[in-house]
């Protein structure tokens, strides 16, 4: 079985085009790696946070590739308002905050109090984390401003949440119970909505639940892989 990550345009060293980017762009880009690949069926698609949002639409667009979908700590509808708010955020993050402070400031939007309390007693792992934290604090080729305005726009209106009935592959839903950016009682509408899906909510673990605890996400993902392989 082989694995495959991808930056989206305007993330790490994909191209950064200057124009407001869709979901659409975005189911696009996965299609044509797809296709450069030759995989074409069978997938295992899974998606965290605006990459799980990405998968949903793609399964709809392209539901003979998938075999299954994994949906890590995201949702099926995203507000106009939040993004207006995104801006300001990353605004202040990017052209206003040095590293450190970068870093500080991400922290608890993304992880749980209990493992922001673990990096605080372990020097050790809060570097790791650090440095490890690319997609959030970036600390190796951060995108500009304009990347993060690009990128925001293809959540501005997103919205789903109807469409949902017709993604009949099987479904897994990961969340943790402690996400502050999660949209309340989401997880639970998609599991309610999507006809052959299954939710796992896990106890304490906050957006970032990738990074929290590693391996009881790879293993919950593993094994329903394992299942579906049929």
């Amino acid at each position: 079985m082989m694995v495959i990550a991808l930056d989206n345009r305007g993330a790490g060293l994909s191209s950064r085009p200057d124009y407001p980017y869709t979901m659409d762009m975005f189911v696009n880009d996965l299609k044509n790696l797809l296709d450069y690949l030759n995989m074409d069926k069978d997938i295992h698609l899974c998606g965290l946070s605006m990459g799980g949002m990405i998968a949903q639409k793609f399964v709809l667009k392209h539901p003979n590739m998938v075999k299954t979908l994994i949906l890590c700590a995201t949702g099926s509808q995203y507000f106009s308002k939040t993004c207006d708010q995104n801006l300001l955020y990353y605004k202040q993050l990017l052209l206003e905050l040095d590293l450190e402070k970068r870093v500080e400031s991400t922290l608890p939007n993304m992880y749980s109090r209990a493992f922001r309390k673990r990096l605080g007693e372990n020097r050790d792992l809060y570097e790791k984390i650090k440095k490890d934290m690319n997609f959030l604090a970036h600390t190796k080729e951060p995108p500009l401003y304009k990347d993060y305005i690009n990128q925001n726009e293809a959540l501005r209106n997103f919205d789903i949440r109807e469409l949902l009935p017709k993604i009949i592959q099987p479904t897994l839903i990961i969340s943790g119970s402690k996400d502050r950016m999660s949209i309340p009682g989401m997880t639970e509408f998609m599991r309610e909505n999507m006809p052959n899906s299954k939710l796992e909510i896990l106890n304490g673990l906050g957006h970032g639940l990738t990074i929290e605890d590693p391996e009881t996400v790879n293993n919950i993902i593993w094994n329903f892989i394992q299942e579906n392989l049929g």
